[in-house]
Order: C-alpha cells, then sequence, then structure tokens
C-alpha cells in the first residue's frame, strides 16, 4: 500500500535525480502494511528527509555495524575460528536490518530486524558454549543453519504479532542463557566472579591484571546492556515532548552497540587466552573506555603489566639499573 505524499518540511530543498530513485526504491520496499503506533519509535517521521523516516534512529543503527564489522576483520587478521566471524556477521545483519527498518518502517523490514536479534543473540550463546573446545565448528554449522532458517521464515505469511511475540520470548530465553554463559566463563577461565567481588576477594584471589581488564571488558558489555534496556522501559523520558531533537531510541542503538563491541572483543581475547594458554591480551583505549583484543604475539601495554605482576610474585620490588 502505497504512503500518502507528504509535504516537504520548511526550509528543506528537495533534490531530483537518484535520491527520487532512492524514494521510490524505498516506498516499493516499504510497500507493505507499515508498523503500528506501539512499534513506530518516538521520532517524527519524514521530518528531516523526504527519503527517511527517522533520519536519527537509522543513523545511530551504524554503531552495531561498525561493531560487527570490527570483529570481522579482527577474527580474520588473528586468525580466529569461522565461528567469531559469523558473530560479528550477524552484528552487522542486526545493525542493518534495523537501519532499513528505521529508514522505511515497514512492517517486513520490522520482522527481519527482530529476527536478526534473534539470530546474533542465538550465536552469542553458541559460542559462549563451545568456548573451550580446540577446533570444533559446531557453533558456525549451528549460526548458518539459523539463519537459514530465519530466511525462510521472513518468507512466509506470518502474523507480525506472531513474529514479534515469537521474537522476544526467544531474546529473553537466549538473553538469559547468554548472561549465565558469560558469568560461568569469566568465573570458570578467570578465576573471578562477574560481579560483587570485594577488595579481600581480589587480594586472596591475586589476579593477573589482565585478567581483570578481561573481567571489566565482560561487565561493561552488561552495563552497556542494561543501560540500552533502561533506555527502552522508561516511560517519562521515552517519546517527551521536551526531549528535543533527543531521541532515546537512538540512545538503545549506540548502548546496545558499545555492548556488543565489548561482547566480541571478550569472546576473542577469552579464546585466545585459552588457545595460546596466556593471560588475555588486550588494548585499552580513549582513557581506559575502549577495549580491544590483541595478538599475544605482538609486544603491547599488557606486557608491561605481565612483567610487574611477575615481578611482585616473586617479591621483586624493584629493579636496580646496570
Amino acid at each position: 500500500r502505497p504512503r500518502p505524499s507528504r509535504a516537504p518540511a520548511p526550509g528543506m530543498i528537495e533534490i531530483p535525480g537518484l535520491l527520487s530513485i532512492f524514494s521510490r526504491g524505498v516506498m516499493a520496499a516499504g510497500s507493505l502494511e507499515q508498523v503500528g503506533a506501539a512499534a513506530d519509535p518516538c521520532e517524527p517521521n519524514y521530518r528531516m528527509s523526504a527519503f527517511i523516516a527517522e533520519p536519527f534512529n537509522a543513523l545511530s543503527a551504524l554503531g552495531l555495524v561498525l561493531a560487527g564489522s570490527n570483529a570481522m576483520h579482527q577474527s580474520r587478521k588473528y586468525n580466529f575460528e569461522t565461528r567469531f566471524m559469523v558473530l560479528g556477521f550477524s552484528v552487522v545483519i542486526m545493525g542493518a536490518s534495523s537501519m532499513f527498518f528505521h529508514a522505511t518502517l515497514s512492517e517486513r523490514s520490522k520482522s527481519w530486524e527482530e529476527m536478526a536479534m534473534v539470530w546474533s543473540a542465538f550465536g552469542w550463546v553458541a559460542t559462549l558454549m563451545h568456548m573451550s573446545h580446540s577446533t570444533n565448528e559446531t557453533p558456525s554449522i549451528a549460526m548458518v543453519a539459523a539463519l537459514g532458517c530465519g530466511l525462510w521464515l521472513s518468507q512466509m505469511d506470518l502474523k507480525p504479532e506472531f513474529i514479534t511475540i515469537g521474537s522476544h520470548v526467544l531474546l529473553a530465553a537466549f538473553g538469559s542463557a547468554g548472561v549465565y554463559l558469560l558469568h560461568r566463563c569469566v568465573n570458570r577461565f578467570c578465576n573471578l566472579p562477574l560481579f560483587f567481588a570485594s577488595e579481600r576477594d581480589q587480594v586472596i584471589l591475586n589476579p593477573h591484571p589482565s585478567t581483570l581488564k578481561l573481567q571489566l571488558m565482560a561487565r561493561w558489555q552488561i552495563g552497556c546492556l542494561l543501560l540500552a534496556f533502561l533506555s527502552l522501559l522508561v516511560p517519562s523520558i521515552s517519546c517527551s515532548s521536551t526531549m528535543g531533537s533527543f531521541q532515546p531510541h537512538a540512545l538503545w542503538h549506540l548502548l546496545f552497540g558499545l555492548s556488543s563491541h565489548y561482547g566480541l572483543q571478550f569472546a576473542m581475547a577469552l579464546r585466545q587466552s585459552i588457545l595460546h594458554k596466556a593471560p588475555p591480551a588486550t588494548s585499552w583505549s580513549l582513557g581506559g573506555l575502549l577495549g580491544c583484543v590483541v595478538p599475544t604475539e605482538v609486544p603491547s601495554r599488557a606486557m608491561g603489566a605481565q612483567l610487574r605482576w611477575l615481578l611482585k610474585m616473586a617479591g621483586v620490588d624493584h629493579l636496580d639499573p646496570v
């Protein structure tokens, strides 16, 4: 069903040519039923552009694409297993489908976004379950099979309500399993609890500095995820007329993108530590706020912390100059 024609916003210039072709393509892709008011985020539609329904929400989903693309690049560069490449690709698909949904607001694109989120959550669970397996590619096979199943379901004429309810149930199940497996990985491989570790526990366990950084990466993942859901669940913030140009749903995309980044980097750093039987190697930038995995064979800032830790364990307080 074609959308009714909209007059351009005051001060906006309509550009003919390629943009008009893009506009017709978007309207053709979103010519199915548009989403209802309950699924439509609160950003005013087609106010800033006649071609993109919600520019802020569509642009903020680019963070998911960047997080997944960076993980795919690192997975190929550092020779990780295929599962990490597929997991990064699932985050890219999730961001791209979200951008397409906020650009068109069609029911079909909303279904694609929901299925992409379920696929990414399933991939995260499958990867954490096989973290200690040497060359087992079962997670990759399972994720590819789940993608095929999702594509098959997307071509069926299912009611949007059924897809939304089903995807939310699956997301709740996979999300709970993912948090549990994340806690188990930190507890098993780092010998630390994910949360609620007192200073006394830190002294008794005497963890490696690089292990503490890996634990911090997992905490950042959960923290950003909780803040992302909080930005959606607080009705006094969402769709407030006094928010101006600020869009809470765009904040959800940014926080969820950060959570995905930390989750992907945590999984690769832990996997590398298990394979090489060495402390996890991570590099932190932006004042210690953004962490990334680095190869253990390449000298990094983590090596200085490892040396200080070894000297401390040996009882050496300082080294005399030679």
